[in-house]
Order: C-alpha cells, then sequence, then structure tokens
C-alpha cells in the first residue's frame, strides 16, 4: 500500500510540474505574440507619418513620426527582454532574468525623453526662428486618424497582458501606444486650427505640447521601474507580514524583515528569534508556520526564507537548562549529568560568600550545585582541572546564585567496552533475584529478567509491577521504589549495575 501511495504522489508531483510548465510556455507565447505585433504596427505607422511628414512640411507630423519610430525600437527591446525574461534562475543569477524587463524599460524611457527634447527644441526653433508653415493635405488627418485608431488597439492589448503577467516592458510598450494616441490627437488638433483659422505656427505647438507629454507620463513608468530596479519594498509590508505572525506559539521577534520584487515574483527574507532551549525540529516548525502565515495572509505566492535565532530566554529557562547550554562552549566536555542543587542555609552562605555574591546576601537563596562530567579520556589530570575550574567560573558568572559547585570527573564512555553479552543461568538465581525485587514494598511482580556481562562486570536487568492503592503512584514514588530494588539486588548478588523498569500492576 505504502509503495502505491509514493507512485501516486511522484505521478502527481509530475503532472503538476507538466502543467506548470505548459502554463509558462503558454504565457511566453502569449508576450512574444503581442510584442511582435506591436514591432509591425509601429513600423507601418512610422513609415506613413514620415512620409507624410515630408511631404506636408509639418512639424507636428514629423514629432509622431519620430515617436512611432522609438516605438518599433521600444517594441524591438521588448521582445528581447521577453524572451530573457523567461529563463530559469542559474548559479549566478539566483533570483532569475525578470529585471531584464525593467531595465528595458527603463531604456525605452530614456529614448521617449530623448526624443522628447528634440521635438521641443524643433518646435521652439520653428514659433521663434523658422517660418515655414505646414502644407494640410487629406492625409495629414487621416494619416493621424489611423493612427489614434491603431494606437488605442494596441495600447489595450498591451496592458491587458502586461497587467496580467505583471511584465515592466510590455506595459512600456503599451505606454508608447497610449501616449502616440494622445499626442496624435494633440497633432490633430494643430493642423485643424491651421487650416481652419490659418495660424501657422499652431501645428509647432502642439509639438511641444506632445513633448512635455512625453516627458510627464515617462517620468511616472520610470519612477515605478526604478522602484523594481532598486528593490524598494511595497509599501506598509513589512507593518502586514509583522502583523500576520505576530502571536504565533514561539516567536518572542521578528526582525530585519526584507522584501524585493522580481518581475511577477515576490521575495521575503526575515528572521525570527526563539528560545534556545527549543530542539531543531521545533524551531523548523516554528519558521514553517511563519512561512504559511505570510503566504495565507498577505503575499500568496511569495518565496519566504526565514532564519531561525535562538536567543536566551531568562523567562523560560531553568538553571539546568542553563548550565548544559554552558557546557557546549567547552569541546572537552563530552557530556553533563546527574545535576542537582541543594539550597545553602544563611550561616554558611555568609561564611563563604564572595565580594561579587554579597550583594545576594539579602535574598538567601544561594545554591549548591552538584554535577558530573564526562571528558575525553586522553586528557591529563592537570588539563582537565583547568577546564573544569573554567567552566564553574563561567556558571558562577551567569548564574550569580550558585556560590559552590562540586563536580564528578568521569571518561567518556567507549562504544565497543559498552557492548555485553547475555549469558544464561540457573533457575534458582532467578527466582532468587525475583523474591528479592518482590520484597520491597509496593512490588507485586518481577518479570523480564536478563543477566549480561559487559566486561568483568554483571548487570540485571528486569521489570517489576507496581501496585497502586486509591491514588495513583507519582513517577517520584516509582523511582523511589525502583531504587529500593537495585540496592536490595546489588546487596544480595555479585551485580555491579541494576537496571529496573517499572510499570502500573
Amino acid at each position: 500500500m505504502i509503495p502505491k501511495m509514493h507512485k501516486l504522489a511522484a505521478m502527481t508531483r509530475r503532472e503538476e510540474e507538466k502543467n506548470s510548465q505548459a502554463m509558462q510556455d503558454d504565457v511566453h507565447k502569449e508576450k512574444i505574440k503581442i510584442a511582435i505585433t506591436s514591432i509591425l504596427a509601429s513600423a507601418s505607422l512610422t513609415i506613413s507619418k514620415i512620409i507624410i511628414a515630408l511631404m506636408t512640411n509639418s512639424l507636428g507630423i514629423l514629432s509622431e513620426g519620430m515617436h512611432s519610430g522609438l516605438d518599433v525600437i521600444a517594441a524591438t527591446m521588448t521582445l528581447y527582454a521577453v524572451r530573457m525574461a523567461r529563463k530559469p534562475p542559474d548559479l549566478e543569477h539566483n533570483y532569475g532574468y525578470a529585471k531584464f524587463e525593467s531595465l528595458t524599460s527603463l531604456a525605452e524611457i530614456i529614448l521617449l525623453l530623448a526624443i522628447a527634447g528634440w521635438v521641443l527644441h524643433e518646435g521652439i526653433m520653428k514659433i521663434f526662428f523658422v517660418n515655414s508653415p505646414p502644407e494640410i493635405t487629406v492625409f495629414s488627418f487621416g494619416i493621424m486618424i489611423i493612427s489614434i485608431m491603431v494606437d488605442y488597439g494596441r495600447s489595450k492589448a498591451l496592458y491587458k497582458v502586461a497587467n496580467k503577467y505583471g511584465s515592466q516592458a510590455l506595459e512600456a510598450d503599451a505606454l508608447h501606444f497610449r501616449v502616440d494616441m494622445l499626442t496624435s490627437a494633440i497633432v490633430l488638433a494643430g493642423l485643424s486650427i491651421v487650416y481652419l483659422f490659418g495660424i501657422p505656427n499652431a501645428d509647432a505647438f502642439a509639438a511641444i505640447i506632445v513633448s512635455v507629454l512625453i516627458v510627464y507620463t515617462s517620468l511616472g513608468l520610470g519612477r515605478r521601474t526604478l522602484d523594481v530596479l532598486l528593490d524598494k519594498a511595497p509599501k506598509g509590508i513589512q507593518a502586514q507580514i509583522l502583523e500576520s505572525i505576530t502571536g504565533l506559539e514561539g516567536i518572542k521577534r521578528a526582525h530585519s524583515i526584507r522584501v524585493r520584487k522580481v518581475g511577477k515574483s515576490v521575495f521575503v527574507d526575515l528572521h525570527i528569534e526563539v528560545p534556545r532551549t527549543f530542539t531543531h525540529d521545533k524551531a523548523h516548525r516554528i519558521a514553517t508556520n511563519v512561512e504559511d502565515r505570510i503566504k495565507n495572509n498577505v503575499l500568496p505566492d511569495a518565496d519566504v526564507v526565514v532564519h531561525v535565532d535562538s536567543i536566551k530566554d531568562d523567562n523560560t529557562e531553568t538553571i539546568k537548562d542553563k548550565i548544559r547550554f554552558i557546557a557546549t562552549e567547552f569541546p572537552q566536555i563530552e557530556n553533563i549529568h546527574s545535576i542537582y542543587l541543594s539550597k545553602m542555609s544563611s550561616s554558611s552562605s555568609s561564611s563563604n560568600n564572595t565580594k561579587d555574591n554579597t550583594s545576594n546576601n539579602h535574598q538567601n537563596n544561594f545554591l549548591h550545585l552538584y554535577l558530573d562530567i564526562q571528558m575525553d579520556n586522553s586528557l591529563y589530570l592537570e588539563t582537565a582541572h583547568g577546564i573544569i575550574d573554567d567552566f564553574e567560573k563561567r556558571i558562577k558568572l551567569e548564574i550569580p546564585n550558585i556560590l559552590h559547585i562540586t563536580t564528578h570527573i568521569e571518561t567518556e564512555s567507549d562504544v565497543e567496552l559498552s557492548i555485553g553479552f547475555e549469558k544464561t543461568v540457573d533457575e534458582s538465581f532467578l527466582e532468587k533475584i525475583k523474591s528479592v525485587a518482590i520484597s520491597v514494598k509496593g512490588v507485586v511482580d518481577c518479570k523480564d529478567i536478563s543477566l549480561v556481562n559487559v566486561g568483568n562486570e554483571l548487570h540485571i536487568t528486569l521489570t517489576i509491577k507496581i501496585v497502586e492503592g486509591d491514588d495513583k503512584i507519582s513517577i517520584n514514588q516509582a523511582h523511589s521504589i525502583a531504587t529500593d530494588v537495585q540496592n536490595k539486588i546489588i546487596a544480595n548478588t555479585d551485580a555491579s549495575r541494576v537496571i529496573v523498569h517499572t510499570e502500573p500492576a
């Protein structure tokens, strides 16, 4: 059953990947198609406008022809940008090539500003220095009306695809056609004034208005394009992310929230602080919860990376936790165990108190720490003692109410020497062990007795059942009974170690 489930899951993933690739191919084809259509439309308008402008000496139509010529260049750049943006991320471009569209958009805006400057210059020259009124013909009006109709259709189609797929290059191309539509209408109005009222400079004034509109519309798109290139985060997004993860269990604080947009994709990086007492698994689950919360509540399609910082938390850490963390800073200490503390009497703490701890006298809360330390058995005693001394100083520095420390040094265990061999014995010896165990108050049965030789030592393992009265037995009570069984068996046999497993009867 399980292999079939894995096979089905693998097939589902392959189908999802196949469908995703097919969707990406469809998107790419649609963007390429709209870009090629824009090139053809711009080229046709450019040729027609320039021919008629030269025939009629109209600066307004010539400026429109130059503008349409720029559209050809812009549309070609857009086509190239769309092809480049489709490339997947690689080792050198971890976030992909989507920003290539933004770079192309910026280049198109610079071209727009350049042509606007040229038109502005020519318009001023014609008004103040050159007297060459345009010749108005039916072709002058015809090409501008056709231009408005074509520009409207291309602008609408481009904006639709640009908004659908978040393409700044297509948006810049759509802007070109929209500006063309508006400027063509202005030029048409200028030609009408020249024709109806005989004001020759109306054509030049129309050209100047065209240049101003080009600058105005270009600056708006330019600002948005620079925001993407400079990784400007959407306004208020950090506050939204912070609010979405506030209150999640285990998170003490979130900080260094960074958001960047690359094409249609949004990338989020942030740090969260969790208590250092948490296991790696628990910290990972908290990070996963943060990712899910951001995707569900703020940015559905975001790529979220959460860095987990483990911090010291005095509100949740016990003294034993702090001691274990201090021990990890000493590589020669393999393990610490059997940690327990005893409260010191007022007289004892006062007589042995150091200057560093005199300020805590009034608390009457001094402790004596006992623990076993397992160390590398290749160390010399002098070296090991120096390490233990530094370890104790660190404990006293970070936990001031620990006044005295008593340590027992052990060597690290050898795995090979820890492998025992079970031995068989006669029934009388097993009955002896069983009777000793049952003699302890509370024990009603003894089973699963095993004898193991570890080196030259005899280890005994067994299971005891403890009877419960009206009140259920606590863990401390069960441990006390098990300890009595251990001590009695050791006293009545040659065993050096007894391991007792307890069960309720």
